[in-house]
């Protein structure tokens, strides 16, 4: 009796003690100074790097580290924000010596870390994410076109928020908006589906199409957006405002208030969200379409008074 009590507490104790720590990416371990990396050994965690030092110096010394490398769980948020900071770095200077894949890859990256945990202010380092794509390509705003539509193997929301943003900041060149302005909608583009990180993986990730009811649960997630942007983080109220209309219609046929009251940001984002989804995603109803099939299919509704007639003819010429 007293060697199977022994055992279950064993049991209990690492099961503990796996609940506080959380594995991290071999790809990222260079990223991590000022956290502590541990490693297990027989059912406990052992430091490997204090904090205070990178791999990199760890590594004169050893020249093999554990296949696995862990981080204490209320170390999250110090971690999160070395990556995003790592992140800018690595954009900043793929910015300077022209590699436009390593820009959109490391921004992914960016990005999916960021939503990871969106209610903890983890947002707040993008707006300086999204002043150095605009500095570096305004002088060279064809970049982005190739930037938007450079694939990746794995379409998802994150792949979706980054080709918006492109867009959105090759719509802002070609129509002359001011810096300041340009900075502004490209954030709003970025951040406008952050709400969708509170949509169960169920209904976001279902391989057919949602019920009514689940639909119902999916158009929830512009309003969640814009509480998560100007509430949690503490952002310039306009972008989230777009990222609570940009599925809004002028004809008050969309969601989630259906107003037909919707802010600039909010139109312009319509158009190229639902452009970006039409030419990209496939859908177990729906192929992916041709950018002119799909530009056909917003004048449609442009036509029926959905979207607003100038911008979407904006929107077409900035994409030539």
């Amino acid at each position: 009796m007293c060697g199977c009590a022994g055992i279950q507490s064993a049991e209990v104790n690492s099961d503990l003690q796996e609940k506080n720590y959380i594995s991290i990416r071999n790809s990222q371990i260079n990223y991590y100074k000022d956290v502590g990396l541990y490693y297990l050994e027989n059912g406990s965690f052992v430091l490997y790097k204090p904090p205070g030092i990178l791999m990199a110096d760890l590594r004169l010394k050893q020249e093999r580290h554990p296949s696995e490398l862990y981080i204490r769980r209320k170390d999250r948020m110090i971690a999160i924000k070395e990556l995003q900071a790592s992140f800018n770095r690595h954009i900043f200077d793929s910015i300077k010596k022209g590699n436009v894949v390593a820009v959109k890859s490391t921004l992914c990256h960016l990005v999916e870390e960021t939503l990871r945990e969106p209610r903890s202010g983890t947002l707040q380092v993008l707006p300086e994410t999204v002043d150095t794509l605009v500095s570096g390509y305004s002088k060279n705003p064809q970049i982005l076109k190739s930037f938007a539509s450079m694939s990746f193997k794995d379409y998802s929301t994150v792949i979706h928020s980054v080709n918006v943003m492109a867009l959105m900041l090759g719509f802002c060149f070609y129509s002359k908006r001011s810096l300041k302005e340009t900075k502004r909608l490209g954030l709003s583009a970025l951040l406008h589906d952050v709400g969708k990180t509170e949509i169960p993986d169920s209904i976001l990730k279902a391989p057919r199409k949602l019920s009514a009811k689940e639909f119902k649960v999916m158009k929830r997630h512009p309003k969640l957006g814009e509480f998560l942007i100007k509430v949690k983080s503490g952002i310039d109220g306009g972008i989230a405002r777009g990222a609570g209309e940009h599925h809004e219609k002028l004809d008050g046929s969309g969601y989630p208030k259906g107003t037909k009251e919707i802010s600039y940001v909010g139109q312009v984002l319509g158009i190229i969200d639902c452009y970006e989804a039409l030419t990209n995603e496939e859908r177990p109803y729906r192929r992916a379409k041709s950018p002119l099939d799909a530009l056909k299919t917003i004048k449609t509704d442009v036509e029926a008074g959905k979207f607003d007639r100038k911008i979407f003819e904006k929107f077409c010429y900035s994409l030539i």
